[in-house]
């Protein structure tokens, strides 16, 4: 019987709506598959092991998450990305963390840009070399956490400065807090040029 908080036997009677779910519920964990394109994705089931559960699913095998985990595959391009996520994703807008470290990725796609709702994306232990590509994160107005590092462009001279120049809204770039005194530099040197070319 229900008591007047809505407890029953001491448990509660709520439960989580749909969208409550995909923002609270697990990540789709696809890590560790082999895979060397988002095709290779199809038909593998999401991994338990870092969290103990796999999102919840409806009838037609969509999954209620807005946390996608593709590290430590064997990518070596983005492409395929928004293709994978609205077939896998119950509401592919609302993506709002993407990890792809550990891969060969060696360019930031302009797919990534289809999910504005993105506030963390892991890239860090890839192979990106050109800070040029950095730029296509603009779009991406709710990234708030981003990883970069264990990439070829963290030798660039004033690497962090040029991130946090272009993306002035992180609040952690490579797991590290950005300070105010980050935010008041004025751009590294070159920036204007970088960015032009």
């Amino acid at each position: 019987m229900a008591n007047a908080n809505g407890l029953r036997n001491g448990l509660s009677a709520y439960r989580r709506d749909d969208h409550e779910e995909m923002q609270a519920g697990p990540p789709m964990d696809l890590s560790f598959k082999k895979a060397t394109s988002m095709n290779d994705f199809d038909f593998q089931r999401a991994r338990s092991i870092r969290v103990g559960k796999v999102p919840l699913h409806t009838s037609s095998q969509r999954f209620l998450t807005s946390s996608l985990w593709l590290s430590n595959n064997l990518l070596s391009s983005m492409s395929g990305l928004e293709n994978l996520v609205n077939r896998i994703l119950v509401e592919p807008s609302s993506l709002a963390w993407l990890d792809l470290s550990f891969n060969n990725i060696s360019e930031i796609d302009d797919e990534i840009t289809k999910f504005p709702n993105l506030k963390i994306i892991y890239m860090h232990g890839n192979a990106i070399s050109n800070l040029n590509t950095i730029p296509k994160l603009r779009k991406l107005c709710k990234l708030r956490n981003l990883t970069l590092h264990g990439n070829p462009i963290e030798s660039v001279p004033s690497y962090r400065s040029f991130i946090l120049t272009v993306l002035p809204q992180l609040v952690n770039l490579d797991f590290a807090p950005v300070v105010a005194a980050e935010r008041k530099k004025a751009p590294p040197a070159g920036f204007s040029k970088m960015m032009n070319a």
